[in-house]
Order: C-alpha cells, then structure tokens, then sequence
C-alpha cells in the first residue's frame, strides 16, 4: 500500500500505565477518548501547492506520534487495524520516554 499526498498509515500503539517509582498515576481516561499514539509506517509524497512546490512531509516511518483520535480512518491491512491521518491531524512525533514509547532498558517497565 502507497499513501498518496498527506497521508500517513499508523500503526495504532496502546496508552501505557504511567508509574512513578512503584506509584501507578491515575490514567487520563479523557485524553485518551480524544488522541491516540502510534508508529507511522507509510507516509505520503505531500501535497502540490498552487504554486507547484511539494513541501516534505514532516513525519518519518518509524516516528512515534500523537495524533487526533477522531479524525483517524480506521482500516484493516493484514489482519491488523491500523489509523490513516492527515499530516495536520498529527499533534506531535513524541521523543523516547513520552508515554512510555520505546522505552528500552526501563527496569519499571514490565513491572
């Protein structure tokens, strides 16, 4: 599968439990209703400006990124349920350690 213009496939990750030494914070049931988090695995080309220049688009495959919820278009690609967005739907590509995203070598982490 190719996204074309400002489309990015994204594969949807779950929102970890937040832990601060052995104190599990309380989840943040609404933000989780209206974002979600993932891996983009396919992005698009861009879009065309009326002036005939593609800006690049801003994301990567393999980026962890928070993106609107609601605005995603649910599909299924080979068994697995997976979100495309438009580039302006994603809010921000998270770094390592922001909600729990690949966090490699947290000893807390499979507690």
């Amino acid at each position: 599968m190719r996204m074309l213009a400002n489309n990015i496939l994204v594969d949807p990750e779950g929102w970890p439990t937040q832990k601060l030494g052995s104190i599990i914070l309380p989840d943040n049931q609404e933000s989780k209703e209206r974002f979600a988090r993932g891996v983009v695995t396919e992005v698009g080309p861009g879009l065309w400006l009326h002036n005939g220049d593609r800006p690049p688009i801003e994301v990567s495959v393999g980026d962890h990124v928070l993106y609107f919820k609601a605005s995603a278009a649910k599909i299924v690609v080979q068994g697995k349920e997976m979100d495309i967005v438009q580039e302006r739907e994603i809010l921000a590509i998270l770094d390592e350690g922001d909600f729990g995203t690949h966090d490699k070598g947290d000893s807390d982490a499979a507690d």
